[in-house]
C-alpha cells in the first residue's frame, strides 16, 4: 500500500492519502488511525486537491477524477472536464 499522494489541511481529517492499491484514507492523526477507507477508484490514486470554497476534495486516478465531501469522505460524483 504505497502512498502516491497526500493532502494536508488544518481541520479533520488533517491528512488524506491516496495509494497504489486504489484506496483513499482519511486519517485521525491524534489517534494514529484511519477514520475512513474509500474504495471508489480502480487504479492508483495519483493526485488530490482540496476545493477552494467547499469542505471537499478531488482525487485523480487513471480511471477517473472524483469529488468527495468532508469530513466523512462522502462520494459526491465523478468529475468530467473542468467541473
Amino acid at each position: 500500500q504505497t502512498v502516491c499522494s497526500i493532502l494536508t489541511q488544518p481541520t479533520d481529517p488533517q491528512i488524506i492519502t491516496g495509494s497504489h492499491d486504489s484506496t483513499i484514507r482519511l486519517w485521525d492523526i491524534r489517534k494514529g488511525r484511519t477514520m475512513a477507507n474509500l474504495t471508489y477508484h480502480k487504479k492508483s490514486v495519483r493526485a488530490m486537491a482540496s476545493h477552494p470554497t467547499e469542505f471537499a476534495f478531488a482525487s485523480a486516478s487513471a480511471d477517473n477524477t472524483k469529488k468527495f465531501a468532508l469530513p466523512e469522505g462522502t462520494f459526491l460524483h465523478n468529475m468530467l472536464g473542468q467541473q
